[in-house]
């Protein structure tokens, strides 16, 4: 029997084959990861197959509408059936009122209702660079060969509950986020006499323990850090860090620092918390914000990451020269080894950089005289915004600032999702779309001024 090499043009997976089997057809394009940098990729990766282009943040190649010859074919593999908000999850996870709306479904969402587009929902196991296929499993545990020209990996940080959603589908998504709520309030509206221990004082803990304070406020919320300062991890100036500490005192959480702490069930629901100095707390509800998210990047060969196992990349956003074919392989967002703090604004710019220089590179392949240049992303300087109950703190090359009309400007009151989805241009499929630029949204102001970004990614 033959066995058909990588190499052999009847391998229907060789590179050799994909190119000549059908110099017609689309261009089959690969987004791995429906986060902000994905979902980002993709719509601006839609614009352009039809000769749109958006407002960029960075300077970028202007094709003047020009088309590809052959058009494309998006396919988006991607763990959960619909796009979550990180950012929300402190929000969303802790009031039901805004549970449901942090979470939507990929087919209820009228710009990805698209021929050229299609979603996959499983797990990505393996990509070959060489071969240009991916290996991916569904959810039914079947694994897949998925053969592709193109390549966008934003898979980002795989984070723990509750910083993120533990289900892969909405209905289960909603149903966790209800058992945690009740379990913090007790299923009662008045909560008086309850106690809610948040472990980490990192800016998922922060913002976690100022959310359950400012929604459930008869609760009383305290939140436990195991270092002399919060947000410890962070490269951030001391003058910042002692400002979220006044914060969250004025927004009414005990903080205790310098104490680690260790965690025991006990009968009817509660929970001891004892500290190192021997403390101990009785609570009725704990949430551990300390476990670092890591980046998901398993499925690459080691190569094409650094010793944080982040993808190393170009300016451009292609994997280095190192890697074969890496003029065809992106990637964009949290699992990309770059400059600055790890915020959704910045990753929905590096999915527009990406999907752009892509799309020079389709361009380039199919007329190599067009003289086509790609764009380059800056190196991000370090800013953060964190979302204190009804008071932000930020901090950019302008300094520091806080307060409650600050978190009016860069919040609003859904920690940035509607923001958010009007950067992108997502509207559900039942609402009367208005068509606005998407560079007027503050979102896009912000991080063009290279300052704080409203819907800056909470990073513990």
């Amino acid at each position: 029997m033959h066995l058909p090499l990588q190499s052999d043009p009847l391998n229907p997976f060789s590179p050799i084959a994909n190119l000549s089997l059908c110099s017609a057809a689309p261009h089959r394009i690969l987004i791995v990861g429906g986060a902000y940098a994905g979902i980002s990729a993709v719509l601006n990766l839609l614009d352009l197959s039809e000769g749109k282009q958006r407002p960029s943040t960075y300077p970028l190649p202007d094709f003047g509408g020009a088309k590809s010859k052959r058009g494309v074919s998006i396919t988006v593999i991607d763990e959960r059936d619909g796009f979550f908000h990180p950012v929300g999850a402190p929000l969303a996870h802790v009031s039901k009122t805004y549970t449901s709306v942090m979470w939507k479904r990929y087919n209820l969402l009228k710009e990805l209702s698209h021929a050229c587009l299609k979603f996959k929902h499983g797990s990505v196991k393996k990509i070959d660079p060489e071969t240009c296929v991916t290996e991916y499993v569904d959810r039914n545990g079947d694994t897949h060969m998925h053969p592709y020209d193109f390549l966008v990996l934003a898979t980002g940080l795989r984070r723990h509950w509750p910083a993120v959603p533990k289900s892969e589908s909405h209905r289960d998504y909603l149903r966790d986020a209800k058992a945690l709520i009740e379990k913090i309030t007790g299923g009662v509206k008045d909560a008086t006499g309850r106690r809610v221990v948040v472990i980490g004082a990192g800016a998922v803990g922060i913002e976690f323990a100022g959310e359950v304070k400012n929604n459930h406020p008869s609760l009383s919320v305290t939140l436990v850090h195991s270092r002399t300062e919060v947000l410890s991890s962070e490269p951030l100036p001391t003058e910042f860090k002692q400002r979220a500490k006044l914060v969250l005192k004025e927004e009414g959480v005990e903080l205790i620092l310098n104490n680690r702490a260790s965690v025991e069930d006990l009968p009817e629901g509660k929970y001891k918390v004892t500290l190192a100095d021997g403390t101990e707390i009785i609570a009725d509800a704990v949430l551990d914000t300390t476990k670092k998210g890591y980046p998901t990047t398993n499925c690459l060969p080691p190569s094409c990451l650094d010793d944080e196992r982040e993808v190393k990349v170009t300016p451009h956003l292609t994997f280095q020269s190192t890697i074969k074919n890496f003029e065809r392989h992106f990637a964009a967002g949290d699992v990309v080894a770059w400059s600055g703090i790890k915020r959704a604004g910045g990753a929905m710019v590096m999915g527009q950089v990406a999907a752009t220089n892509l799309y020079a590179e389709i361009l380039k392949q199919e007329d190599p005289s067009a003289g086509i240049k790609q764009g380059e992303l800056p190196e991000y300087p370090v800013v953060m915004g964190l979302a204190i109950g009804k008071q932000c703190v930020t901090y950019d090359n302008n300094g520091i600032k806080w307060g409650e009309d600050v978190m009016k400007l860069y919040f609003q009151d859904d920690l940035g999702w509607k923001a958010s989805l009007k950067y992108l241009g997502l509207t559900d499929i039942e609402e009367k779309q208005e068509v606005k630029k998407p560079a007027q949204v503050v979102v896009a102001e912000i991080v063009r001024k290279i300052e704080v970004d409203p819907v800056a990614v909470a990073a513990a």
